[in-house]
Order: C-alpha cells, then structure tokens, then sequence
C-alpha cells in the first residue's frame, strides 16, 4: 500500500511540475467554458422564443445541464489521452520504467499508483467544472441531484477511460502513438451505441451486445439522476480489467 501512493504522489506532483498539465487544465477549461456559454446563450434564446409563442416547447434547465455534461464526455476524448499518454510509454523511452521493475515492488503496485495519480489529476479537472452547475444554481433552479449523480457518472467513465489510456501506455514507447490509439479507443466507446443501431437492422442480441460495452448507454442513467448497481458496476469491471490486462503487460516485459 505505502508502494502505490509513493508511486501516485511522486507521478501527481511530476504531473504539476511539467506545462503538460497547465496545458490540459488550461484547454479543458477554454473548451468546457467555450461551450458552456455557447449552451447558455442557446437556451436563453430558445426561452425567449418561447414566451413569445406563449410558453410552450421552452427548453428545461435539465436539458441544458444535460447538454452540458454530453459535452463534457466529448471533451474527455481529447483530454484524457493527453493525461495517460506518458504513464508508462515515456517512462520505458527514459528506461525509468526499468528501475521500477528492478526494485521491490509488484507490478500491479506500479499500475494502481499510476493509476491513482492519474484519476487525482483528472478529479481535480472535473472539480473545477463545479463552477458552471453552481452558474446555474445561482440564476435557475437546477435539480442538484441530477448535477451530483452526473458527476458521479463521469468520474466512473474518466477512471475506466485511464485504465484504457494506461494500458495503451504501457504498450508502446511512442507517446504519440498511445494518444491516438487511446482517443480512438474513447471515440469507440462513445459512438458504439449508435454503431450498434447501423450495423444491426432489427435490433437483437447483437445490438444488445455492442450497446453495453458502449459507454453511453450507461451514462445515459446517471445523466437522468439514478444511480444504479448494474450500470455502476460496468464501469468499475472495466476499469478492473484494464488494470489488469496492464499488470500482465509489465509482468511479462519484467522478465524479458
């Protein structure tokens, strides 16, 4: 246990000593403000509209907290490659990566540390999200429980997006290569939902199949408030597996 958080704190403050994060709180927060006014002006619009055609069709602040959080997931497909692309492809170019292997510590103690320091990055990103809901909180009446519960949805998915990008990671030596091949793999995820319906025309198993291992069916539930075992526990698997599949990566470069 002292093993991984050695590890995350020594990975977390590295993180904050290079401009790579600057950079990435600095484009998360230009993209996610960017669209957040954008979003906001929409439905102030749209509100307008519809007053003047007497109220109806106007646009709920649900909808909009929606639209702000589906953005959000888009945005993770650009900003989470740019954390994980060097967990493990910079460290075996530097050969760092070897005196790890070389001292007293399981593999598996090196994958949860990076991970650990990674999923800290990412939360403190998403923490500084806060201030868009409490932009709504103070001019509207937004359901909080919904804003807490996305939230929620969204850290499950940056953690299983991690475990991805690591993994990725621990593959390859090019940092370039783990960024793409991860935002590709994020990209999946997050359109295999409407994949499923192109690739199927009447539904079935296999709709089914390739709609569960998509991520937006799952985020969907939290998204609309509900926090439930089932689409909680899709997340928290997939993490685990590519965890794992990380740890047999570098347990077999150990004996090389």
């Amino acid at each position: 246990m002292n093993s991984i958080i050695t590890i995350a704190k020594r990975d977390f403050k590295s993180g904050f000593a290079t401009p790579k994060s600057g950079a990435v709180l600095f484009f998360f927060l230009l993209f996610m403000g960017l669209f957040f006014s954008s979003f906001v002006k929409t439905f102030i619009e749209f509100q307008a509209r519809a007053g003047m055609m007497g109220g109806g069709g106007a646009p709920t602040m649900e909808q909009l907290i929606k639209a702000m959080f589906y953005n959000l997931h888009f945005i993770l497909i650009l900003i989470v490659p740019a954390v994980t692309m060097g967990t493990f492809a910079e460290e075996q170019k530097s050969q760092t990566l070897r005196l790890l292997q070389t001292a007293p510590i399981k593999a598996y103690e090196i994958v949860l540390g990076k991970f650990v320091a990674a999923a800290g990055l990412m939360g403190f990103v998403l923490f500084l999200s806060i201030g868009y809901p409490l932009f709504l909180k103070a001019h509207g009446t937004p359901d909080m429980g919904v804003v807490m519960s996305s939230y929620l949805g969204l850290f499950l998915l940056i953690c299983a997006q991690i475990s991805l990008g690591i993994w990725i990671s621990s593959l390859t030596k090019n940092q370039f290569l783990a960024f793409i091949f991860t935002m590709f793999g994020l990209f999946m995820m997050l359109v295999l939902d409407f994949i499923s319906k192109a690739v199927t025309t009447s539904g079935g198993q296999i709709e089914s199949i390739l709609q569960y291992f998509g991520t937006t069916k799952h985020l969907d539930v939290f998204f609309k408030g509900l926090i439930t075992v089932g689409d909680s526990m899709f997340f928290v698997l997939f993490t685990a597996m590519f965890l794992f599949f990380t740890t047999v990566t570098l347990d077999s470069r150990r004996w090389k």
